[in-house]
């Protein structure tokens, strides 16, 4: 990727640091660096591997195995911050419970008015 780079297309210069990526770290093991940032980096690993497929042209790689790549990457992260997504789940069914226990003291409290 070093050879000749002066040649490409300035869109590709801009993958030239995504597929040296890929292909010097190609399970992309180490997510701890992403876990400040919680579940926020989710939608930027998506981003990132989109913009990354491109460099399939670079390197023999199918479509199935970059793909494995990605979702092996995406599970790693979600393995890692477990308690980020369990902690997710259970404050938005707590939510929905306040909801309901909200709708049934008004429904309470309507019933009480009109007696």
């Amino acid at each position: 990727l070093n050879r000749n780079t002066r040649y490409l297309n300035p869109i590709y210069r801009r993958l030239i640091p995504m597929c040296k990526i890929l292909i010097h770290h190609p399970d992309l093991a180490d997510m701890k660096p992403f876990y400040q940032w919680k579940l926020n980096v989710l939608p930027l690993m998506v981003k990132w591997f989109q913009k990354a497929s491109a460099c399939q042209d670079y390197f023999e790689e199918s479509i199935e195995t970059f793909q494995r790549r990605q979702l092996s990457a995406m599970y790693r992260f979600i393995r890692g911050v477990p308690l980020l997504v369990a902690d997710g789940f259970w404050s938005q069914q707590l939510k929905q419970v306040r909801v309901k226990k909200r709708r049934v003291e008004e429904d309470e409290k309507e019933i009480r008015e009109k007696k």
